[in-house]
């Protein structure tokens, strides 16, 4: 983790909290926020941070542009506000119809990011991609919030960190994994596996089932301090080879025998 943003995320924690403590207006968070995503971030004032970018006859607080293109919306609340997540919907509209997927709600202590999707059926989708409080989570988990808040590091966003984090992120969500263990290929070696040796045979019907009544949550509950182990390598075991007794080539064409202290010239 770099200690350049650890340092910053220190400084900001305070800022935030201060502003926190003395009921900041949201003019005032918006100015902080700018900063943050100046010092801590890296993006330039001039150029890539725009205060109350317009959306349609409405304004978002800030938006950080790359190379012209809209990549960030965040909306920011008055310090100490709960916040709710109907506070980005006239931002979605935009990330819609703009492209943006990465959607920021604050209020300078608690953070949360959204990636915005959209589909003819569902309409705008949002989801959550991680959230974090100054509060708590930094003094308790210092490397995760680094971790969290490097993700949007411009230089470390131009190489699709956020993108991969978040792929990551749906690869691993339940309904993938469960859709990914009801598969053909995946029942198929469970069937093989399983009927292996077996003294009755089980059909693929009777592994979903089982595999239903697995994935209750209590079940899961039960299972979730298990560890499944590495198969660990066989060492190889070294094998001296003792050098057999020197042969006289008479002994190998007669097949004799020599005794030891025989004189090989003896008949």
């Amino acid at each position: 983790m770099e200690k350049e943003l650890k340092k910053q995320l220190k400084i900001f924690s305070n800022i935030f909290k201060g502003a926190q403590g003395q009921g900041k207006r949201e003019a005032d968070v918006v100015m902080y926020v700018v900063q943050f995503f100046k010092d801590a971030l890296g993006y330039d004032i001039f150029t890539e941070i725009s205060k109350e970018f317009q959306i349609k006859e409405k304004y978002c607080d800030i938006a950080i542009k790359l190379q012209g293109q809209v990549e960030f919306l965040i909306e920011v609340k008055q310090a100490g506000l709960r916040l709710a997540d109907r506070h980005i919907e006239q931002a979605e509209g935009y990330a819609m119809k703009s492209g943006t997927k990465w959607i920021i709600l604050t209020n300078g202590v608690e953070w949360k990011l959204f990636h915005i999707s959209f589909s003819e059926t569902e309409g705008i989708e949002r989801a959550i991609v991680f959230k974090t409080d100054f509060l708590k989570d930094f003094d308790e988990r210092p490397d995760e919030v680094s971790e969290k808040f490097g993700l949007l590091q411009k230089k470390n966003y131009l190489k699709s960190d956020l993108e991969k984090y978040w792929t990551k992120k749906t690869m691993l969500e339940p309904s993938a994994l469960a859709q990914a263990l009801f598969s053909q290929t995946v029942l198929k070696a469970l069937n093989r596996e399983i009927n292996r040796g077996a003294g009755a045979k089980v059909s693929f019907d009777d592994i979903v089932k089982a595999l239903k009544n697995l994935l209750d949550k209590e079940v899961l509950a039960d299972l979730a301090d298990i560890k499944i182990g590495k198969k660990r390598k066989a060492k190889k075991q070294i094998v001296k080879k003792i050098p057999a007794p020197e042969e006289t080539i008479q002994e190998v064409q007669e097949g004799k025998k020599v005794e030891p202290g025989e004189d090989i010239g003896e008949k």
